[in-house]
C-alpha cells in the first residue's frame, strides 16, 4: 500500500505530459460541452443500468416472471432501442462515429472484424471467470 501511495504521489507531482493539440483547441469550454452527445450518453447509461439490474434481480432475489424483473428488463430494452434510433436518425455526431456503419471495403470490414474480436475476447473472459475458480 505504501508503494501504491508513493507511486500516486510521484505521478501527481512528476508527470507532466506535453499539451496535446486538437482541432477543438480554439473552442471555449461551453462550446466543447455543446459538442458532446449528452442525450445519447444519458440514454445508454439509463438503458444499460436498467437492463443489467433486471438481469441481476432475476433468478436470485426475484423470480424471472416477477413484475420487478420484467419491468426493469423491458424498460431497459426500450431505452436501448430508443438510444439506437436516436443515434441513427437524430444526431450527426453521436457516441459512435457514423462512418463505422457505412459500407465499403475499408470501413465496414474493419468494424466487423473489430466487433468479432471483441466478441471472442468476451467469450475468453467469461470462460476464465467461470473456470478459474475450479482450477
Amino acid at each position: 500500500m505504501a508503494l501504491w501511495g508513493a507511486t500516486a504521489i510521484g505521478l501527481f507531482f512528476g508527470y507532466r505530459p506535453p499539451k496535446r493539440h486538437t482541432r477543438l483547441d480554439d473552442l471555449s469550454f461551453w462550446q466543447k460541452l455543446g459538442r458532446l452527445d449528452l442525450l445519447g450518453s444519458a440514454l445508454i447509461a439509463a438503458g444499460l443500468t436498467l437492463f443489467l439490474v433486471g438481469l441481476n434481480l432475476g433468478g436470485g432475489i426475484f423470480a424471472w416472471r416477477s413484475t420487478q424483473v420484467l419491468a426493469t428488463l423491458i424498460v431497459g430494452i426500450v431505452i436501448l432501442i430508443a438510444f439506437g434510433i436516436y443515434e441513427w436518425k437524430f444526431t450527426k455526431t453521436g457516441i459512435m462515429h457514423h462512418d463505422l456503419f457505412c459500407g465499403g471495403r475499408d470501413r465496414g470490414n474493419t468494424f466487423a472484424i473489430c466487433i468479432g474480436l471483441i466478441f471472442i475476447e468476451g467469450i475468453m473472459l467469461f470462460a476464465y471467470v467461470i473456470f478459474y475458480p475450479v482450477l
